[in-house]
């Protein structure tokens, strides 16, 4: 009997492509076979350019309910708004494809509506060609005259496109900072132009 089920378990191992556990039947050590389930999500940016007030289709201030059927097959994470720079006890939806962060979506406080688009992947790109990790570099091609400002509150620097509503995040630090700031809330010239943006938030 026990040879038997030795040889069953070999060749349903031999013919699966999947997970195995090892577990103890009967005083004789076995496989357990997990087939998995392999299912290719596929997400495509092209349909998720940033732009003013949305991200693809999705936009300021419809539910993150009606958002959330567009994103099939993402996985979903929650986080604190706090870490990306906002107060006030509210949460963030977090969006990722596999292991990577694509984007948030941060409601306001005690609701279903969109506050907030959290743009975190270097693949989203702006109607102007820009990403969530372009450089200082890469703004002042499209911003000339582009100054950054220190967030007081949470820390590091940002740039504000205040056409297109959008925030370009820097998490930097007194070591790293991109710009000079002998007096508090002033606006600054860049001085480090190699600093990668973090991400864009979207209003």
């Amino acid at each position: 009997m026990k040879n038997m089920l030795i040889f069953l378990v070999g060749l349903l191992l031999f013919g699966c492509n999947s997970t195995t556990k090892t577990e103890n039947y009967e005083g004789v050590t076995v496989s357990k076979i997990e087939k998995e389930s392999e299912q290719s999500v596929y997400f495509n940016f092209h349909n998720f350019i940033i732009r003013k007030g949305q991200l693809g289709e999705i936009k300021i201030g419809m539910t993150i309910t009606e958002a959330e059927k567009q994103l099939t097959g993402l996985k979903k994470k929650t986080d604190q708004a706090t870490n990306f720079g906002f107060g006030g006890g509210s949460s963030a939806n977090l969006y990722y494809l596999g292991d990577e962060l694509l984007f948030g979506l941060i409601p306001r406080l005690g609701t279903d509506t969109l506050l907030l688009i959290i743009a975190a992947n270097k693949n989203l790109l702006t109607t102007n060609g820009l990403n969530p990790n372009s450089t200082v570099e890469d703004l002042l091609e499209k911003y000339p005259d582009l100054t950054v400002n220190q967030d007081l509150m949470s820390g590091g620097e940002f740039y504000q496109d205040t056409t297109n509503n959008w925030d370009f995040v820097f998490k930097t630090n007194e070591h790293t900072e991109i710009g000079d700031y002998p007096e508090l809330e002033e606006p600054s010239r860049p001085k480090q132009l190699t600093t990668h943006a973090d991400w864009i938030v979207i209003r």
